[in-house]
């Protein structure tokens, strides 16, 4: 089994600088143009625009992403800033359907990636997941006191890929390209595999060209195209298998 590639590489790859000001830059706007994973892309790229994102920095600690589609109906709102309490930088994630109805609320704690979230549909809540170690979820539906301990998000469902295989895959055939290990290049490229209900899969692309080196993208794609395992539908907390991006992170660092 092999991916069919996508290359989606702008000729100008240019770095996503991360939300910051200074508090005499308070209130200033940013809109940012975004593709289907919610990723950068430039200005100027029209066949990639899904979303867009308006960010507001309040202080120089904390501001406000809005993302919405081509309609204009609100998708996500992301609130960043500094949690007191626990001494830890925190986002705050609203996410909505195609109504505009809340779909989820999650605090997350910026540092480590721990998460508690809350889940609905149709204004109906459908439980909740508190996420503090590696691959373990506690997961606990609505009306019910027993919390289940998971290794997957039941209401935030994946797709899934034989690890064994996939590093295997890595080992064999990734490798780091001369001219970028030789100045010194660095980046995380993120792989995305759209698989459907049925868990076969489409075309394999980078998700965050803007933010990685090309060199690092093509290598990506090239080790990523060797793999021949299996990969599974994202099913959802019914049991219904359903269509969903895989995303697969590709760390570059150069030792």
């Amino acid at each position: 089994m092999t991916f069919k590639t996508i290359l989606r590489l702008p000729l100008l790859l240019i770095a996503f600088c991360g939300i910051s000001s200074t508090f005499s830059q308070a209130q200033e706007k940013q809109i940012v143009r975004l593709n289907e994973h919610f990723y950068p892309i430039h200005e100027t790229d029209s066949i990639n625009y899904f979303y867009k994102a308006i960010i507001v920095n309040l202080t120089d600690s904390t501001s406000i992403e809005r993302i919405f589609n081509l309609k204009n109906q609100i998708v996500k709102i992301t609130r960043y800033g500094y949690n007191l309490e626990g001494n830890f930088p925190e986002e705050n994630v609203e996410t909505y359907d195609l109504n505009g109805k809340l779909s989820s609320k999650k605090i997350k704690n910026h540092n480590n990636g721990f998460f508690q979230a809350v889940y609905f549909d149709e204004d109906e809540q459908l439980g909740d997941v508190l996420y503090k170690e590696s691959q373990k979820y506690e997961i606990r539906r609505a009306g019910s006191d027993e919390v289940v301990i998971a290794q997957e998000n039941v209401f935030d469902p994946k797709p899934g890929i034989d690890k064994e295989v996939w590093t295997e895959t890595l080992k064999n055939n990734l490798n780091y390209p001369t001219r970028a290990k030789q100045n010194g290049v660095e980046g995380t490229v993120i792989l995305a595999v759209y698989v459907n209900e049925f868990g076969e899969h489409g075309a394999l692309e980078v998700a965050n060209p803007e933010n990685v080196n090309e060199f690092l993208a093509l290598e990506a794609l090239r080790a990523a195209n060797k793999y021949d395992g299996k990969i599974t539908p994202a099913t959802t907390i019914d049991g219904n298998t359903i269509d969903a991006w895989l995303y697969i992170p590709l760390r570059f660092k150069v030792d």
